[in-house]
């Protein structure tokens, strides 16, 4: 599947989404340029993980006609009060579709869901030869403020790491 047809709704995740949620995760186990991980998810492990979810940190999908094209989620950036108005922003996109404006859709939605929720700011990690999520965390308004060097080991080799951030100007006080 590289293209779609219908228009594409950006929604929040669902219970039911989770066995779709853990394949378009594990593709980007298995592509290497998404994350550190090696091990698989389970659509069960999925399930429980979205049950758990507080409300301020949300999970939102892309689709087309039913059919999971990637999905996004915000997850705390540390457990001390004094960052409670910073989330980190994951996103994992079905690899037949990466590079056709999925990615871009689901972060602009959740770019407006961290505005509404009141984030001062959005961070992520990118892997530093992951070219197409640095391309588009720039094409998003995103700066890359930093670089830990040799930071996971992928293949038996070490990966530097990208540090990337979104100011939310409405929320920053």
């Amino acid at each position: 599947m590289t293209e779609w047809s219908g228009p594409l709704k950006v929604r929040p995740a669902r219970i039911d989404d989770a066995k779709e949620i853990a394949r378009i995760y594990n593709q980007g186990v298995q592509d290497r340029t998404a994350t550190f991980e090696n091990a698989y998810v389970t659509p069960e492990e999925r399930y429980l993980w979205l049950v758990a979810r507080p409300d301020r940190y949300p999970v939102l999908v892309a689709e087309v006609k039913h059919t999971l094209m990637g999905w996004a989620s915000l997850t705390p950036y540390s457990p001390r009060h004094c960052y409670d108005g910073i989330a980190e922003l994951s996103i994992y996109i079905d690899r037949s579709l990466r590079g056709h404006g999925v990615g871009q859709e689901l972060m602009k939605a959740m770019q407006n869901v961290a505005l509404e929720k009141g984030y001062h700011k959005l961070i992520g990690r990118v892997m530093a030869d992951n070219e197409p999520a640095r391309k588009l965390c720039q094409m998003m308004g995103w700066h890359e403020v930093g670089i830990h060097e040799k930071h996971g080991k992928l293949g038996g080799q070490w990966h530097d790491l990208v540090l990337v951030e979104f100011p939310i100007p409405e929320n920053r006080n």
